[in-house]
């Protein structure tokens, strides 16, 4: 799940997981789901325990149903069963970044060919869209003030405005077009702007500060190997960031770093807000939303009367 479903690990990420589990045939459910979290806890305590030689990587499986409330380790059919009954938007919508990454293959397969039908339904949810938009907000308001105009991944024009963006049209389109339905990032943006989408100019726009704000976080990470989204505030350490990040992006020769990486920043951060308040509250997406799933390739013309009746 997450980054690591993405392909868009961080330095310093933890690993996002959801366990599943099946008995073999003539093994009692109950048992296996046992063994299976046996196995499952002492996996993520492992990895996750720091040693004298580090620590292999955090691993998190609080995006698993219920969190971490609910027990570690479900069969195929409690997932679904939960899925289908209980699971709420947010849920759906972390679901775009999910892949088979270890153990059994066959199953992993399963998992993912039958949760992907209910990603691609969500959408028809009643307030669908105000919901995914008042979620973005919630996020922008639980930041506290002092920390907002530094905040690389959750502050407005940052990583999140990017990434709520894409995962909302993905959602909304990408149950009609199959094209959209990617877990990296970029190449979602790249399909929304293929098929129409976004435009190209924009998408471009997004594309740039999206690997520029990435990049940013990846140096402010590497430097002490600390999971933070924070910009520095102190001269030292903007200057160290900065000098880092002239050669990859191309900065003129002789400019001053931290004047010339708080321009930059600023520049795509500003971009970043523009472009998300342009596609994330973009007025038709809720109407759009609530058409049947034949509606979505009216004419024009058609699309017009409908929407406008």
């Amino acid at each position: 799940m997450g980054k690591c479903g993405g392909h868009e690990l961080n330095y310093v990420s933890d690993v996002d997981v959801i366990f599943v589990a099946e008995p073999r045939d003539g093994v009692d459910e109950s048992k296996a789901v046992q063994a299976a979290t046996r196995l499952a806890a002492r996996l993520v305590r492992l990895c996750s325990d720091v040693t004298a030689e580090g620590t292999i990587w955090p691993v998190d499986a609080n995006l698993r149903p219920e969190g971490r409330n609910g027990p570690l380790v479900r069969t195929l059919s409690s997932h679904l069963a939960y899925y289908q009954r209980w699971a709420k938007t947010w849920e759906f919508q972390a679901l775009l970044k999910a892949r088979p990454m270890a153990g059994d293959a066959e199953l992993g397969r399963a998992y993912i060919d039958a949760v992907t039908p209910l990603v691609w339904q969500v959408s028809e949810r009643e307030n669908f869209v105000p919901d995914v938009q008042q979620m973005r907000r919630r996020v922008i308001e639980n930041i506290p003030a002092a920390q907002i105009d530094r905040e690389l991944k959750l502050g407005p024009g940052g990583l999140r405005d990017v990434e709520f963006a894409v995962q909302l049209l993905q959602l909304v389109h990408g149950r009609t077009d199959a094209t959209l339905r990617r877990a990296n990032t970029l190449a979602a943006l790249a399909a929304l702007a293929a098929g129409g989408y976004v435009g190209r100019a924009d998408a471009a726009s997004l594309d740039a500060a999206y690997r520029f704000l990435r990049a940013m976080e990846h140096r402010i990470q590497l430097h002490k190997m600390r999971r933070t989204h924070l910009v520095p505030d102190n001269e030292a350490d903007l200057r160290r960031l900065g000098r880092s990040l002239a050669r990859p992006f191309g900065w003129p020769s002789g400019v001053e770093p931290v004047e010339y990486l708080r321009k930059e920043w600023k520049r795509h951060a500003r971009e970043v807000r523009r472009l998300h308040e342009k596609l994330f509250y973009r007025p038709l997406l809720d109407a759009v939303a609530q058409l049947e799933p034949g509606e979505t390739r009216l004419s024009a013309e058609a699309a017009g009367q409908r929407l406008g009746g």
